[in-house]
């Protein structure tokens, strides 16, 4: 492999690592404000609730840190000293993150098309 094929594969990793940094950039604020407007349609108020959320985004990473309320006011049955409770289940978590997930498996699998390569490289490192 010769200098100018290392260096079109460079560039090429390069731009990817862009790409995924822009749809996870896009995914986190997505999330988001989904999150919070479903939460507000279901009535919570308190502020800590609000704000024990926080997205990161690194080179290859989503990450989303919550409470566990944030988790439990979800689900639909909780075990008490061994007695399955039915109780309200408010879809704030799974419902959201994982139809946002199904999203970027398929921006990801095919949204990487040349078009999308020569907007990134005449972008430059605006998502950086």
């Amino acid at each position: 492999m010769n200098i100018l094929e290392k260096r079109k594969d460079s560039g090429d990793e390069l731009l990817k690592g862009r790409f995924i940094r822009k749809v996870l950039s896009k995914t986190s604020r997505d999330l988001d404000q989904a999150t919070f407007k479903k939460m507000k349609e279901r009535g919570f108020k308190s502020n800590d609730f609000f704000d024990g959320r926080v997205f990161s985004v690194s080179d290859l990473e989503l990450t989303y840190e919550h409470f566990a309320k944030h988790r439990f006011v979800d689900m639909r049955t909780r075990e008490t000293k061994g007695i399955r409770k039915k109780k309200k289940s408010h879809p704030v978590h799974n419902r959201i993150i994982w139809g946002h997930f199904n999203n970027v498996v398929r921006e990801l699998a095919y949204g990487f098309t040349e078009e999308v390569k020569n907007e990134l490289s005449k972008i430059g490192d605006e998502y950086e």
